[in-house]
């Protein structure tokens, strides 16, 4: 699970939001950072003013993770044929670790400026084409190189380079991603059909989803053993959250090239929060 066993998880008396996340809409997209004539400032005299840090939000209930993490213990104990105990947990992680879909969402702040970085990418990859997308980047060498290789070099441009716990998350996910990518069958980066937009864009969402979870409610209960177990609990964990997420995406990507940034966030903040909602109702079902 990459990053995700590095950490206790979430104290449960955590505030329902840190404040230390930084709401992606204030922050410009890749493209938009290395436009001609944008030094990536703010700070200075003319540039754009600070915006106002967001109020700090009350105190969560404690034991807010409890049941999503009892659950999630009872699924990992059974090396994943408890799938009814993972919708619980993960139903009980949005419902009661955040109050709603929209908290949910709102903690992935580094995911989802990721996201909206994929997306970014993706478009200047329909829009102006690969060679030009990684000259943009002082990325020129790659071009003609495989997908995988290119998606990889564009890593310190699309997460976060931090060493808080949800930036590690986001990074870890990307990376996943690009190996679900090239598991995929993507190849040629410059041809890329709106199914395999989705695909790239989709495959981050997911792995951010699972890392997350398994940071929050994963590390205190993954207690199986036998190796035969472990792979049948992550393939049942990851086909679980993989086939919500799926379910849930209703984004139209074939017109990803004329998309405004604004557009773009949309589609990002929809997609976690759908993603989200859909996991409550499978709970609910079991």
């Amino acid at each position: 699970m990459g990053t995700s066993g590095s950490s206790r998880g979430t104290g449960n008396g955590s505030s329902l939001i840190p404040t230390f996340l930084d709401e992606p809409a204030g922050k410009p997209l890749p493209s938009e950072a290395v436009s001609p004539g944008n030094d990536g400032g703010g700070d200075g005299a003319g540039g754009a003013p600070e915006s106002p840090r967001p109020a700090i939000p009350a105190p969560a209930e404690d034991n807010r993770f409890s049941s999503a993490r009892r659950n999630f213990s009872v699924f990992a104990g059974s090396g994943g044929s408890d799938t009814r105990a993972l919708r619980r947990a993960v139903r009980d992680y949005v419902r009661t670790g955040y109050g709603s879909s929209g908290n949910a969402t709102r903690a992935m702040g580094s995911s989802r400026a990721t996201a909206a970085g994929v997306l970014d990418v993706l478009r200047s990859f329909t829009r102006d084409g690969v060679a030009q997308t990684l000259a943009r980047f002082n990325l020129s060498g790659l071009a003609g190189r495989p997908a995988a290789e290119i998606l990889t070099a564009l890593t310190d441009i699309l997460c976060e380079d931090g060493g808080t716990i949800d930036e590690a998350i986001a990074r870890d996910a990307w990376l996943e991603a690009v190996a679900s990518v090239e598991d995929a069958g993507i190849v040629d980066l410059d041809g890329m059909i709106p199914d395999q937009l989705s695909e790239v864009f989709l495959a981050f969402i997911s792995h951010s989803i699972q890392s997350k979870l398994f940071q929050e409610i994963g590390v205190n209960g993954f207690r199986v053993a036998d190796l035969d177990e472990i792979r049948a609990f992550e393939s049942q964990f990851r086909s679980y959250v993989d086939g919500r997420v799926r379910d849930a995406f209703s984004a139209d990507l074939s017109g990803i090239g004329t998309m405004s940034d604004d557009r773009i966030r949309s589609i990002v903040e929809q997609t976690y929060r759908d993603a989200w909602e859909v996991f409550i109702t499978w709970g609910d079902s079991a």
